[in-house]
């Protein structure tokens, strides 16, 4: 098959959804299939990466690493008739391009939802920003014009149908590129970062941003360190709330015991999960949340909330614990795993069980067997028709 992929976030900007579509595409192309990749273009992209074409694109509004592309290109229209099926891994601009390539050439639609697009409203400035129900009827348009619809999560899935999404929508997790993890290490983060060899690393990696509810996380650490000796929490990325959390440490008396990796390469990501002791996450909006099993993959087990699709990747007392939004609650969590060596070492072996069922290997699986389906749809089996043909019959 020769499949277009359509993202509004791609490499070299670092995120869940640009580097998914990253490892999908290497992994569909070890199979045999061919792929091209739709993408904005940014300031330091990879000239030489073949059969990626990019998009003149601009800043989102307030999130200055993110890139929103204008859907329009002349090399991406005439490549169009040359795929079998398009797969839109946004619900923004470039979710257009596929929408084009799709009605222009008779391709089935495949589009995967990743972001939970109404609380992620606050990006936009305030006199244009629309509601939740208008959110929420934006994302149901935009899936109704597709021929299918993955989630990463159950919870999705069900919210998705709740928006008022018609279309089959089928439930397919997204896990870590396995063989990231069998490299030898390429830098000590203990030693970089500055913390002891003895000390307990507490783990996140994401955006620094509101919608990760990363303050009330920096409030239960403060907490948990009355009832913890040497322990240290490390943010690993980068984003608008940086400041905010180095002076929220500050004030809470707790800055020796934070460190801020800045945004990591995934050699060096996996490094860093493999160093840490516990991944600590407080999100409420994810719609799977990838770094739970990028984390779980190097055995490490989580804490987070128990909030939309992290219920179908943290399972409580299985491989990590889920919690109240409450800091006493999140904070007696933190201080039980790690001072439990009989849970911990449970939590740590249903870590490594997770990601045999959750890994890009396993998705590609399910997302080849998707694209397969479509493809036999009646409505897509007289896809192909020469250009000359095509023009014919439009007259």
């Amino acid at each position: 098959m020769k499949i277009g992929l359509f993202t509004d976030a791609y490499l070299p900007e670092i995120s869940g959804v640009s580097m998914a579509v990253s490892w999908f595409r290497s992994e569909l192309e070890s199979r045999g299939h061919e792929t091209i990749v739709y993408a904005p273009r940014y300031k330091d992209q990879d000239e030489s990466e073949p059969r990626t074409i990019r998009f003149r694109a601009g800043p989102v509004f307030g999130y200055r690493t993110a890139r929103m592309a204008l859907p329009y290109s002349r090399e991406a229209f005439r490549s169009f008739e040359t795929l079998d099926i398009v797969h839109s891994h946004t619900p923004f601009s470039l979710a257009y391009a596929a929408m084009i390539a799709s009605a222009r050439h008779h391709l089935p639609h495949v589009q995967t939802y990743h972001t939970y697009l109404s609380q992620y409203r606050h990006y936009v400035p305030r006199p244009i920003r629309p509601s939740v129900r208008a959110a929420e009827s934006y994302s149901a348009l935009l899936c109704n014009r597709c021929t299918t619809i993955t989630a990463p999560t159950s919870p999705i899935a069900d919210e998705l149908r709740r928006f008022g999404v018609r279309q089959p929508v089928h439930v397919v997790p997204l896990g870590p590129h396995l063989p990231l993890y069998e490299h030898p290490p390429v830098w000590t983060p203990r030693a970089q970062l500055q913390i002891e060899p003895s000390a307990t690393v507490l783990l996140y990696a994401g955006r620094l941003a509101s919608e990760k509810n990363l303050q009330f996380l920096v409030r239960s650490f403060a907490l948990a360190a009355e009832g913890l000796s040497n322990t240290v929490l490390v943010f690993a990325g980068d984003g608008p709330l940086r400041s905010v959390l180095e002076r929220q440490a500050g004030e809470l008396g707790i800055e020796h015991a934070v460190r801020f990796a800045g945004f990591l390469d995934h050699p060096r990501l996996v490094d860093l999960y493999r160093t840490a002791d516990l991944f600590v996450f407080a999100s409420k909006t994810e719609t799977q949340g990838l770094v739970l099993v990028e984390a779980m993959a190097a055995d490490t087990p989580a804490i987070a909330l128990g909030e939309l699709g992290v219920l179908d990747v943290v399972q409580h007392g299985e491989n990590g614990l889920l919690v109240e939004e409450d800091e006493s609650e999140y904070a007696a969590a933190l201080v039980g795993v790690l001072t439990d060596p009989a849970l911990y070492s449970r939590l740590r072996e249903g870590a490594r069980r997770t990601t045999k069922r959750m890994s890009v290997q396993a998705y590609t699986d399910a997302l080849v067997e998707i694209y397969t389906d479509c493809l036999n749809e009646p409505a897509h089996r007289p896809r192909r028709l020469g250009r000359l043909r095509r023009r014919r019959l439009r007259r």
